[in-house]
């Protein structure tokens, strides 16, 4: 007999199903509105926080002597005059970088090849690249070219940027440096930058890819004639997982602005390569700590099989237990018998009754301490296997 055939869902009248372009419109568009929720009560949340501040601040002045006040008063002044002092020589140090510094450009001409997602993450890399050289002791000449064709979700929103101090190339690279001096830095190259020359122009791709495309700017560093040549990874550091992966635009130039200030290209690869480029010793790996922690089980249970009979003979409530119970009982009959010859029979008789509440409280010990010692071989049981399960966890 067949099954009766199963009615399919009937739309409500007026439905129309949307395109998968049309969802993710939608998507995008609570996405926005969540967004700019949360800004505002990020916005609503600091001015609480600086409101409270305030609030504190006078209190604490309140609460201050006139001579306490005015102590708090010149030390503010102090170090408000000491962090000015600080960005005026931040603001020397970049104008010399720029005026005779060591030129590094970044190409934003990669700017159509990525999507929207990739494109502000570009933005937010080229912030974090100008705060780097804004706080370096040695900073460089930082350019951005390509900026006539660098679409507007690669830069910074606001055009923060535009009150940088780097310079601002509107056509690109090629258009202002010699190619003989221009100086690709490609994992893609065979060649080793040795060292940071000042004569040379040193050109960082503007490509954030999710999807790798190999060979970018190798390729456009051969279309152009120039030098192209990769970071010393693999002559420097050992345990980095691959040393042709391309790096982030702030971990580059914090190497470049390292060894331009120092000179040391181990402590600046240590200092600006993220740690998940890094790999594990064997023995840290999962696999390692696997078979660790398998190694470690299994001696435990060894170690427990070979002190089994040892271990739960006291704790056994045969022969263990009645013994302390059994020796009570004849000490007390032992008691009951020399105060039976040594005493009148008033005393004697009281003397029995002693003995019989001695040979009850002796016999009571017993028990009692027989439970004690089994309740200490079991808890120094339980602490030797949590303290064996603590150390299978750490590891």
């Amino acid at each position: 007999m067949e099954s009766p055939a199963v009615p399919r869902y009937a739309p409500p009248p007026g439905f129309v199903r949307k395109t998968k372009a049309e969802k993710r419109e939608l998507k995008a568009a609570k996405m926005r509105e969540l967004r700019g929720e949360w800004r505002r009560r990020e916005r609503e949340g600091r001015r609480k926080q600086v409101a409270q501040r305030a609030a504190e601040r006078g209190a604490m002045l309140e609460r201050m002597s006139e001579e306490e006040r005015a102590d708090f008063w010149r030390a503010e002044r102090a170090e408000k005059e000491r962090l000015e002092q600080e960005k005026r020589e931040q603001n020397e140090r970049l104008d010399a970088a720029l005026s005779d510094g060591v030129r590094v450009v970044v190409d934003l001409s990669y700017g159509a090849t990525m999507n929207l997602k990739e494109q502000r993450s570009l933005a937010r890399q080229l912030g974090r690249c100008w705060g780097a050289n804004r706080r370096a002791p040695a900073p460089v000449a930082l350019h951005l070219a390509s900026m006539q064709r660098c679409p507007a979700p690669c830069l910074p929103q606001d055009g923060d940027h535009k009150r940088w101090k780097v310079r601002l190339l509107d056509e690109d690279l090629e258009h202002h440096f010699s190619p003989s001096d221009l100086v690709f830095l490609s994992p893609d190259a065979d060649e080793a930058l040795t060292c940071v020359d000042k004569s040379k122009v040193y050109v960082i791709g503007g490509l954030v890819d999710v999807s790798v495309q190999k060979r970018s700017s190798l390729t456009r560093a051969r279309e152009l004639g120039a030098t192209a040549v990769r970071l010393p990874l693999r002559e420097h550091v050992a345990d980095v997982a691959n040393r042709r992966q391309p790096l982030t635009l702030p971990a580059v130039l914090e190497m470049l602005l390292h060894v331009n200030a120092t000179g040391d290209w181990l402590a600046a690869i240590e200092a600006a390569l993220p740690a998940r480029n890094h790999t594990r010793p064997p023995e840290l790996s999962r696999s390692g700590r696997r078979k660790g922690k398998r190694a470690r089980l299994e001696a435990q249970a060894s170690g427990a099989e070979a002190s089994g009979p040892s271990s739960s003979g006291p704790s056994s409530s045969g022969p263990s237990s009645s013994g302390p119970s059994s020796s009570g009982a004849a000490e007390g009959a032992a008691a009951e018998g020399a105060a039976a010859e040594g005493l009148s029979g008033a005393a004697r008789e009281g003397g029995s009754r002693e003995g019989d509440s001695g040979e009850g409280d002796s016999g009571e010990g017993g028990d009692s301490s027989s439970d004690d010692s089994s309740g200490e071989d079991g808890g120094a049981e339980g602490a030797s296997e949590g303290a064996g399960e603590g150390r299978a966890c750490q590891a």
